[in-house]
């Protein structure tokens, strides 16, 4: 069986109905399927792996855990946040 949360908003988390709107830009809490299309990037790579960008080698994981990184970064990025942010 499958679940699918295509819209995920809350009278408690105001943060997912947030929008910020310009005529060529919109800013808004990022979709779990926002999240699982960055998950799909991470784990196609994010840098040429004959160099190192930054000192944390989280990008020379094997795919699935940068995936699966990516998306335990993001989602402990959410439970993080509070209303003095």
């Amino acid at each position: 069986m499958s679940l699918t949360i295509t819209d995920m908003t809350s009278p408690h988390w105001l943060l997912t109905d947030l929008r910020l709107r310009a005529p060529r830009l919109e800013l808004r809490w990022p979709t779990l399927a926002d999240l699982d299309a960055l998950a799909s990037l991470a784990a196609e790579g994010v840098h040429d792996p004959a160099v190192m960008p930054s000192g944390d080698a989280w990008a020379d994981a094997p795919p699935a855990e940068r995936a699966r990184g990516t998306l335990q970064y993001n989602w402990a990025q959410w439970g993080a946040r509070q209303p003095s942010d």
